[in-house]
């Protein structure tokens, strides 16, 4: 009888080489969700001669996720039950006996010699939940699990820091990764099996639960010798990921190449770049505003401004309840993968407020606070935090509830208006969209606006606002998709550095009010003694902060003292820099590791640079090295920001694209920095601020040296020592690299040295 080796035996030299030609794929696919349904081809043979098995072929099904709450009640109760995760609770009544990540599972195996089955998704992903509901909840599937294995559920973001490891392993094995992530492993925790998404039964090009389990008990109990040695190459492939060296100096070359990187998959039609799926990728955004205007090259900043305008119109934003959604399945931004994430909420708020304050395109600012009602209207806690996402799925399908058929259009709109907003939106008696299986017009339909409409004019109209509200009330009453209320210390972070930048650029009250509640709430119930957890503290469940959490922080904490400027936030930023510093920092390679010194839950320490979905941490820390080191006067920090560069060049060199977040910073060490310092009372500041709106220069930091109350401040920045106000009255002074020019001392003097300067 055929027999099943889930392995492939890694060659040694040629996974190095695959980590290093792929590196910038593979932590695409790892980091930002940026892949699409493939179909999953799993053959499999028995090499007889050699008494061992081989893999044919994989091709792992990758599956960006979403998903839902699970429905329905189960006559079982597994540990999950007592998790505070609301991707673990999900998975608490299911028939599999589930552990939690912790000892007791690892003995549990080790004791009783068994493989771990370790599956990780999280709460809103749909392919997890699909995934679920077709094995994890199925009795079958179950008895085979729990007669075989030790099954571990994971929730990648309460524990990014497995989720990074075995994500990793999955690329060594299979050339890509994706969620729902399934890993068979020993209880030593070295991988030797992966994959993603498998459906119950076998299929034509498609392995199923029922027959690979079994396949994989078997090799566990036959063939033990050959799976030892193929984790060994694993785990030896995985050491070798780490950079370990000092490359070169990232300089305005580089910045260069990733420039003619974008012209070249820029789409002229839709903007955005490449083809299907499009993802927001803000920090792609900002980097090509802030390079168009560093070189004076519009047709840089313009492709940002154009994929910008064109995602807020696309389908991909919620016209009806404001946000965006994850990303779009299509090159027109038309139909959107539905889940809403926070970190894309306050990326893409930081995003257009850059591109407001660069065009004063009002369309712009408009999505600010579009934006901002969004994470005010369903993700805002009481404590002023704000919950990690909301589900694609309600009532076990994805878009649900956010599409409209031309009944319900006709119904609600009339059909006066709905003639009149039909052209306008592209919808349809049909459906506006095909559904993705059948290819056939799904007879539902998305909000999605022509950027050659007469939008502008109606988007402004009452009777537009009117209609809106009636839709979203409307839309209310169906039933919700499901929300993470997981609150994550660095999302949250970087939530705080979009709201204080909103705060610093519009000047409106209410983005200054969520930022204070927010800083408020992360020094209050983040910090613990100098230090951050991942999550707030709950009973027995205590997460110690990860880099994301301290580079995220560090960065809100800095961009809300620039808003603020109450000085306990920027001594706080510094505080957590040298934390930071001392946990993560490789005295040896250069670079953060995402874990701390002496960690030991995991058997590698992972050190990442690419910006996927959100900023990496190393690219964040280079930023908040640099920055602070400018407004504290710490050149050692600055030469720190530089070496990170240094540690990743080769990565970056080979596809700057996929690091942008981190030239962002390389683009403030060649354009050099402004100190705008503000002395004087706080109308003065008020007044001065109210002029600072009006010019654009993403390299200045702005400094207040009050009249009174100074020595906290002077304690940060000597600098400030000699930044006096004249008379008592205002007095701004401009300065770049601590040389100051001839103070202003009145609004227009002010704004005359501004026009001047920028």
């Amino acid at each position: 009888m055929d027999t099943l080796n889930p392995i492939m035996t890694p060659n040694p030299e040629k996974t190095k080489d695959l980590l290093h030609d792929n590196y910038d794929n593979i932590n695409r696919i790892k980091s930002a969700n940026e892949y699409i349904p493939r179909m999953t081809k799993q053959m499999f043979r028995f090499n007889r001669s050699h008494n061992t098995l081989i893999i044919i072929s994989i091709t792992a099904l990758i599956i960006s996720c979403q998903g839902d709450s699970m429905h329905g009640s189960h006559p079982y109760t597994n540990r999950l039950a007592k998790s505070s995760s609301p991707y673990l609770l999900q998975h608490a009544h299911n028939p599999v006996d589930w552990y939690p990540w912790g000892d007791e599972a690892f003995e549990k195996a080790r004791l009783e010699d068994k493989p771990i089955f370790l599956s990780i998704g999280y709460s809103t992903c749909h392919w997890c939940h699909v995934m679920a509901h077709e094995s994890f909840e199925d009795e079958a599937v179950a008895k085979l699990m729990n007669e075989n294995y030790v099954c571990i559920k994971v929730d990648r973001e309460e524990r990014p820091d497995i989720d990074q490891v075995y994500m990793a392993a999955a690329t060594t094995l299979i050339g890509r990764g994706g969620w729902p992530l399934t890993i068979v492993m020993s209880h030593d925790k070295r991988p030797f099996f992966a994959g993603t998404y498998f459906p119950k039964e076998s299929a034509p090009g498609r392995m199923g639960m029922l027959d690979l389990l079994p396949k994989i008990t078997e090799a566990w109990k036959t063939q033990r010798a050959e799976i030892e040695g193929a984790a060994d190459q694993i785990m030896h492939a995985l050491q070798q990921k780490t950079p370990e060296q000092t490359g070169e100096l990232l300089d305005g070359d580089v910045l260069a190449k990733a420039s003619s990187d974008f012209k070249r998959n820029y789409d002229s039609s839709k903007g955005g770049f490449g083809s299907a799926p499009k993802f927001p990728s803000p920090h792609n955004l900002v980097f090509l505003l802030r390079e168009g205007y560093r070189t004076d090259d519009s047709t840089i900043s313009n492709m940002a401004l154009h994929s910008l305008k064109e995602m807020r119109l696309g389908g991909i934003f919620d016209h009806i309840g404001f946000g965006f959604h994850r990303y779009s399945t299509d090159a027109n931004w038309h139909v959107p993968h539905f889940e809403k994430m926070l970190y894309d909420q306050v990326n893409l708020m930081l995003a257009y407020t850059e591109a407001w304050e660069l065009s004063r395109d009002p369309l712009f600012l408009q999505t600010v606070d579009e934006i901002f009602a969004y994470l005010s209207d369903k993700l805002k806690a009481p404590t002023g935090a704000y919950y990690s996402a909301e589900d694609a799925d309600s009532e076990g399908e994805e878009g649900k509830f956010y599409v409209w058929s031309w009944e319900k259009l006709q119904e609600v709109m009339g059909d006066d208006q709905l003639a009149k907003f039909a052209p306008i939106f592209g919808l349809q008696k049909a459906g506006n969209f095909d559904d993705e299986a059948s290819r056939q017009p799904s007879g539902e339909n998305i909000f999605d606006i022509d950027s050659g409409s007469e939008y502008m004019v109606l988007a402004n109209s009452k009777e537009w606002a009117e209609l809106r509200e009636k839709l979203y009330q409307l839309r209310e009453d169906r039933i919700h998709p499901g929300l993470d209320n997981k609150i994550l210390a660095d999302w949250n972070g970087l939530a705080l550095s979009a709201l204080s930048r909103a705060a610093s650029a519009t000047g409106k009250s209410q983005y200054s009010k969520a930022a204070s509640e927010l800083a408020t709430f992360l020094r209050d119930e983040i910090m613990r003694d100098g230090q951050l957890l991942h999550m707030p503290e709950s009973g027995d469940n205590r997460i110690e902060g990860f880099l994301d959490d301290y580079s995220f922080i560090i960065q809100g904490f800095r961009n809300y003292y620039e808003t603020s400027f109450d000085a306990e936030y920027l001594k706080l930023a510094i505080q957590l820099q040298n934390t930071q510093l001392s946990k993560f920092w490789d005295e040896e390679g250069g670079g953060f590791f995402f874990t701390e010194t002496g960690d030991s839950d995991l058997f590698i320490r992972q050190k990442e640079i690419y910006d996927g979905a959100i900023p990496s941490g190393n690219s964040i820390a280079a930023e908040n090295l640099y920055y602070l080191g400018r407004l504290a006067e710490k050149p050692e920090w600055e030469r720190l920001s530089r070496k990170i560069g240094e540690t990743f060049s080769e990565q970056v060199n080979r596809a700057p694209r996929g690091f942008s977040a981190l030239l962002q910073i390389v683009q403030a060490q060649v354009n050099g920095t402004r100190e705008i310092v503000i002395a004087g009372d706080k109308q003065n500041l008020a007044d001065a601020r109210g002029v600072l709106r009006k010019f654009y220069d993403p390299f200045k930091l702005t400094l207040y040296r009050p009249n009174e109350n100074f020595d906290l401040i002077e304690d940060i920045s000597g600098f400030l020592s000699y930044q006096k106000a004249i008379d008592g009255g205002l007095t701004v002074y401009i300065c770049q690299d601590y040389a100051c020019q001839y103070p202003a001392t009145d609004l227009p003097a002010l704004e005359k040295a501004l026009q001047e300067t920028f």
